[in-house]
């Protein structure tokens, strides 16, 4: 396994989430330096689990990488999950603008392309896939590193906000 982009990963899971669909969950938490937030995309039943590393380089651009971390998921882990705090619903917006513009130059407005999108209907420009229940840690600390791909995930991270001189989340 190796550490994707932030638009490789999250390209990867959505395409997992069509392939298993079902209750997905995501486990929110601050990096270990506080630079900005871990995301643990996992299926319960079927694996993989997924981790996303990212922050807010400025309002509008969002920087970071991620890995699969496991093919499945064990049931003490699971345990630790359903102890957390449910904070709603997580999901991916995948946006083709090419085929966006397209639908608004056919004169369909965005609020029902995306409501289209959310009843499944492709091709308009918007792939929305919603995965599942979302958790965040009860005392928002860091997640713990389990495996090798996380320390790996951890290197390539501090490369990245060292590149982009960052050293807290709101920098």
């Amino acid at each position: 396994m190796r550490i994707k982009s932030l638009q490789e990963i999250l390209k990867e899971i959505l395409q997992e989430g069509k392939k298993n669909p079902g209750e997905w969950k995501t486990i929110s938490a601050p990096t270990p330096d506080r630079s900005g937030s871990d995301l643990l995309v996992f299926h319960p039943q079927v694996g993989p689990c997924y981790q996303i590393r990212a922050y807010e380089k400025n309002p509008y651009q969002i920087e970071g990488m991620g890995t699969k971390i496991s093919h499945n998921i064990d049931n003490d882990f699971l345990k630790l999950v359903e102890n957390q705090k449910i904070r709603g619903n997580t999901g991916i917006l995948d946006i083709n603008y090419r085929i966006l513009q397209k639908s608004f130059n056919e004169g369909k407005k965005i609020d029902r392309i995306f409501i289209n999108a959310l009843l499944g209907e492709k091709n308009q420009g918007l792939d929305i896939l919603n995965l599942g229940s979302s958790y965040s840690t009860k005392n928002q600390g860091p997640l713990p590193k389990l495996t090798d791909e996380q320390v790996k995930l951890d290197k390539h991270y501090k490369r990245l906000i060292k590149r982009d001189g960052k050293s807290s989340m709101y920098v």
